[in-house]
């Protein structure tokens, strides 16, 4: 599930159009996740011809979802993946996307609250 704090995918575009231009160096996985997905499935709807509407339907989700994923503003959560690959019958998740990616670094975390309400009695 996307955090609320996380922007959506289109905002780390650094040059040229969604989804094929190039995003920024730091631009998190999920946002190069998302570019993906949504080339992939611009690809299989032109393929077999479909609309957004179509898709939802076969896929059980909203035409405004899918609206989402190709233009970049949302993130699918894995039902949603999963229902268009079946509908489509196509591999939309990439497999490799965990190749050259690093996770950024965990938040430090501030230790006198994390130990806050953990006291022990003597």
């Amino acid at each position: 599930m996307r955090k609320k704090k996380d922007l959506p995918p289109v905002s780390f575009l650094e040059e040229g159009e969604w989804p094929t231009g190039r995003l920024a160096a730091d631009a998190p996985a999920t946002a190069r996740l998302g570019q993906i997905l949504a080339a992939r499935l611009a690809r299989a709807l032109a393929d077999q011809g479909l609309s957004a509407r179509a898709i939802g339907e076969r896929a059980r989700c909203t035409h405004p979802t899918i609206a989402r994923i190709l233009d970049g503003t949302g993130s699918p959560d894995a039902q949603t993946v999963l229902h268009l690959e079946i509908a489509l019958q196509r591999h939309l998740w990439p497999s490799d996307l965990h190749e050259g990616l690093t996770l950024p670094p965990a938040p430090e975390r501030d230790t006198a609250a994390g130990q806050k309400g953990h006291q022990t009695q003597a």
